[in-house]
């Protein structure tokens, strides 16, 4: 048995005493005399008190955000809803779950049951968190990836140079219908981790990557838990480019599968110590486009041009990940999106050297002032609906914070509040005070790629070059998959042409009934009635809060002018 919303889609599954509920349906059947109806409606009664029950479980199980009048219809294997109609309704604000039992909705015979329940902690519950359920993967003999023995804290690096490898998550949460590792991506996802660059660490750095399971390549491979990129003592490639060769000549490779590194679509922030800019050959080492004032900085990267390099004979399927953390590579289209530029390259928002913050500090990653600890927190929005191109919208954001204490767990952010608690929407400007992200981009996939990505594995990829060395620490890792609506659809419904600007770009036009554009937190869409978008419309805009509040049915799609699509 399934449980769908009212749009009728299955959106997960629990295990309840259906058979109970199906019997006292059953004998429902029989009831027909008048005499029968006082224990007609009592018999309805202990359907919608074992629906409400059912609505309890399935919030625990499927650790749900606030929610209001969410309602859940039960469906059969086939997605078809069933002709009871049965249904329980959700209520939850913070540690308050709230689940009504409805029978028979909207005839004579209507019942309904309420039960509330208050879980201490629920509000902040992350669907993932430690590392226990991470595998490390490394080149043989080496220790270069570690997890402690109690699942909360990881390493990368471990004081080895000329070496990568990478830490994956394989576990099967069922939170986002998690199977060894691979997970639905759905909405979109939350994450917050604490890390720290011991001491004496030179690079070369790591990211915290996402990737497709869904995607073949030209031999109809999958990526998995084992994809992995990196070159032998390529340390700029940060495990993340690269085609996993262990040896030059090519002879082993980590992947296990003849060099196929990670294949796209795939994203990533990295955390660069070592400047790497001189080579525009992506097949050469200080080849990365760095910075040229050698900062260290944290950037998203994609997947470059996604063309087969020349950087080794035979030729790898991973030979078209050698620029996939090169700035400034990728057409910047909805095949290929653009990698972050370096400042020299023009302003962006998904580069960061800290320079603003701590102007002197050029190595700030490694040493800082109190400490060079950092609290990193992620949210990654996926739109289900296609633009007016017919690709997909996404929206990543990155905020990265200095703990105030020299202490890896950094109490300045403990799990109770805001920025560590991933299980809210924290870049949601009905939150005060709003916080710009540090690193934040929007961008669109193509059908193809879109689809790729209803699947997707993350961790992280790390590598040391040469002489480097590093010993990175991770710790609190939490993670929440994004339940309800990771962006709104948002429809032109003013009864004619009109024109916007989304999120304050360019005027563009919209025929009446068609889609405007998807907005995503701290998204805004602002009306106009003439070409040059000077003069409002009424009403004069929408952002995404009031989208949440329109979106009476819970289909991710409203009208411009507010109300529910």
């Amino acid at each position: 048995m399934s449980f769908g919303n009212k749009k009728g889609n299955v959106i997960a599954y629990v295990v309840i005493a259906m058979s109970t509920i199906a019997a006292l349906a059953i004998g429902a059947l029989y009831m027909t005399s008048s005499s029968a109806l006082g224990e007609l409606g009592a018999n309805n009664l202990n359907r919608a008190y074992s629906l409400a029950l059912a609505g309890k479980d399935y919030a625990l199980i499927k650790n749900l955000g606030d929610t209001s009048g969410k309602i859940f219809t039960l469906q059969n294997q086939s997605g078809q809803i069933l002709p009871s109609n049965d249904k329980f309704q959700l209520d939850i604000i913070g540690n308050i779950i709230t689940s009504t039992g409805i029978v028979n909705a909207g005839t004579p015979l209507e019942a309904k049951r309420k039960i509330s329940i208050t879980k201490t902690g629920f509000s902040s519950q992350p669907d993932i968190s430690g590392f226990a359920a991470m595998t490390p993967k490394n080149q043989p003999g080496s220790s270069f990836v570690q997890v402690d023995s109690t699942g909360t804290t990881a390493s990368l690096g471990g004081g080895e140079s000329g070496k990568f490898g990478t830490l994956v998550y394989g576990g099967g949460a069922v939170q986002g219908n998690c199977q060894n590792g691979k997970c639905d991506l759905g909405t979109g996802f939350r994450a917050f981790f604490v890390f720290q660059f011991a001491s004496g660490s030179t690079g070369d750095g790591f990211t915290f990557a996402f990737f497709n399971g869904e995607g073949v390549d030209t031999n109809g491979v999958k990526n998995d838990i084992n994809s992995v990129g990196g070159d032998n003592g390529r340390g700029e490639l940060l495990g993340y480019a690269g085609d996993s060769r262990v040896d030059s000549a090519g002879t082993s490779f980590l992947d296990g599968k003849g060099g196929r590194g990670i294949q796209p679509p795939k994203m990533a922030v990295e955390f660069d110590v070592l400047p790497n800019f001189d080579s525009s050959d992506v097949c050469a080492s200080d080849s990365r486009r760095d910075g040229l004032d050698s900062r260290n900085h944290i950037a998203y990267v994609f997947w470059g041009d996604n063309t087969i390099s020349a950087c080794h004979s035979p030729a790898t399927v991973g030979s078209n990940t050698y620029d996939d953390n090169r700035h400034n590579n990728g057409a910047d289209t909805s095949t290929e999106p653009r990698n972050s530029r370096r400042p020299t390259d023009g302003a962006d928002t998904s580069y960061f050297d800290a320079s603003s913050l701590w102007p002197t500090e050029t190595n700030w990653l490694l040493s800082n002032a109190p400490t060079n600890i950092y609290a990193l927190r992620i949210e990654v929005s996926r739109s289900t609906t296609p633009n007016a191109a017919g690709n997909y919208d996404y929206r990543f954001d990155t905020w990265v914070k200095q703990c105030l204490v020299n202490d890896i767990t950094c109490p300045t952010f403990d799990d109770q509040s805001n920025y560590a608690n991933a299980k809210i929407n924290y870049n949601d400007p009905s939150m005060a005070p709003a916080d710009t992200p540090t690193l934040s981009r929007t961008f669109e996939l193509s059908p193809t790629l879109h689809q790729n990505f209803s699947s997707f594995y993350f961790g992280w990829t790390a590598a040391t070059g040469g002489t480097a060395t590093e010993n990175i620490t991770l710790n609190r890792f939490r993670m929440n998959f994004v339940k309800g609506c990771g962006a709104y659809g948002v429809w032109n419904n003013l009864g004619s042409i009109a024109y916007f600007r989304i999120n304050g770009g360019d005027c563009k036009s919209i025929n009446n009934n068609n889609l405007i554009s998807s907005i995503f937190p701290s998204g805004f869409i602002n009306g106009f009635t003439d070409a040059a978008c000077t003069i409002s419309s009424s009403p004069a805009s929408i952002n995404y809060t009031q989208a949440t509040a329109d979106d009476i049915n819970k289909n991710c799609a409203v009208n411009f002018n507010g109300t529910d699509r």
